[in-house]
């Protein structure tokens, strides 16, 4: 397949789009790709940066939808559309603030529903406010690209790769992520890599935890279902800021699951210790089933993480937040310790596509030392008969399944508790297949986070 970039040039875009700027289309593209910008300058989560930057711009609540879908799809498909502008552009090098132009254009073209000559009409727009030179040649690649269709593009930009390459392209997941993610699914006699890369990505929806039985009553009051995945679970369609309260935060189900699970393996009225408590979510829940008599110490080394695990529990006398180390905690001191260890968070990469072009495998190391130095520190922590639960925001094995095996070679005072059990009394529906004494939940499975849990009981 060849392009005639001078031709498609030639084209000028079509006139009479006066009607769409004064209802706001270019503005929010505008915005869209300041977002983009700022994500990659200052390492920032879109997630975390986008409600604050729409309130702060003032953008209608109709804009805030298309802003949202502009820079998400963006991120999530960047690796696909790159590689099709790449092939397109035929080894013309490209400014970054004409790249991410490019990105929402493809993202418009294919992925929404916004008219072929509007997309590239907008796109063609945003680019000459700050490079006016390379108008002609956006119009080019958007105007090639629309005739040529996604599939055709796709196929042609993969023509050359491995079969683990051109999945890389067709499902936007670096090709490292793809192998780490058939390798953990091996240890579920799972070969159908393609369903959960598919889940990664599909907008997921807005979970909500419900901290209180008052809490969820008004969420069923609000036409709220609960969810057969969390008993504490409910799921919002649009905006759940108006639903936020004191006893209501938005967390996915699977960080629900892990923080119930602890509760349900021992007494309520016990010592408690999330080793790694920030942002606070997982402590919430804990102090939720925490007994009268029991109290919780949350240890977050970060004064600003742990502003936000105290604005997560609340003024409780039951709960201290602490700004410790978790390789802090005393020995013998815990009856219930939660190690929501520090991960590469692959198993949240549909909640945060950024992490896909953030990590790499050789960060992996780094963080296995820090898990396994946290692990010991916990179990060390434990009273006797005391119970660690560890988990992780990840499915990759070096980060799951080998932690707990090294583990139990390290400290025989400690045995593996059977998680399945106690996970299917939590949520009957839930669905594990699993041969082993650990918990993967799968985002294509189970729609959470792909998060993974397992028990230890200290014996001796």
């Amino acid at each position: 397949m060849k392009f005639n970039l001078q031709a498609a040039r030639e084209c000028q875009p079509k006139s009479g789009f006066e009607a769409l700027r004064e209802h706001g289309l270019t503005n929010p593209r505008a915005l869209a790709s300041d977002l983009l910008s700022r994500v990659k300058r200052d390492d920032s989560y879109i997630n975390l940066l986008l409600p604050t930057y729409l309130s702060r711009k003032g953008v209608s609540e109709g804009d805030r939808g298309l802003i949202q879908e502009l820079t998400y799809g963006a991120l999530r498909w960047q690796l696909q559309y790159d590689a099709c502008i790449d092939f397109l552009a035929q080894g013309k090098s490209i400014e970054d603030s004409v790249r991410v132009a490019l990105r929402l254009g493809f993202h418009q073209l294919f992925r929404m529903r916004i008219p072929s000559h509007a997309a590239i009409h907008e796109t063609v727009e945003l680019v000459k406010q700050k490079s006016p030179k390379a108008a002609g040649f956006t119009n080019a690649i958007l105007r090639n690209a629309d005739r040529a269709g996604l599939e055709s593009l796709v196929k042609e930009a993969s023509s050359k790769c491995n079969s683990i390459e051109a999945l890389s392209i067709e499902t936007s997941h670096p090709a490292w992520m793809i192998r780490a993610f058939i390798d953990a699914l091996a240890l579920d006699s799972r070969d159908d890599v393609a369903l959960l890369l598919s889940a990664n990505n599909k907008t997921p929806d807005v979970n909500l935890a419900a901290l209180s039985p008052d809490a969820m009553r008004r969420l069923k009051q609000a036409g709220l279902a609960q969810s057969p995945i969390s008993p504490i679970g409910f799921t919002v369609e649009g905006n759940p800021e108006p639903l936020i309260s004191h006893d209501v935060r938005v967390q996915d189900f699977g960080s629900q699951l892990v923080a119930l699970t602890l509760l349900e393996l021992v007494d309520k009225n016990v010592d408690f210790l999330d080793m790694c408590s920030g942002p606070g979510g997982k402590s919430a829940v804990l102090l939720s089933g925490l007994g009268q008599q029991g109290t919780i110490d949350c240890f977050e080394p970060f004064s600003h993480r742990a502003k936000l695990v105290r604005d997560a529990v609340g003024h409780d006398n039951r709960v201290s937040v602490l700004e410790h180390f978790g390789q802090s905690a005393s020995q013998n001191s815990y009856d219930a310790v939660l190690l929501d260890a520090p991960c590469s968070g692959l198993g949240s990469i549909r909640r945060k596509p950024e992490s896909r072009w953030r990590k790499s495998p050789n960060q992996l190391p780094e963080l296995n030392a820090l898990q396994t130095e946290l692990l010991d520190a916990g179990l060390f922590a434990l009273k006797p008969g005391g119970v660690l639960l560890y988990s992780t925001c990840s499915p990759v094995i070096s980060e799951t399944n080998s932690q707990v095996v090294d583990a139990l070679v390290r400290h025989p005072e400690v045995e593996l508790i059977d998680l399945n059990p106690t996970l299917k009394g939590i949520s009957p529906t839930l669905e594990l297949n699993q041969a082993r004494k650990t918990v993967q939940l799968w985002t294509d499975l189970h729609e959470t986070d792909s998060m993974f849990m397992a028990g230890f009981r200290r014996v001796g």
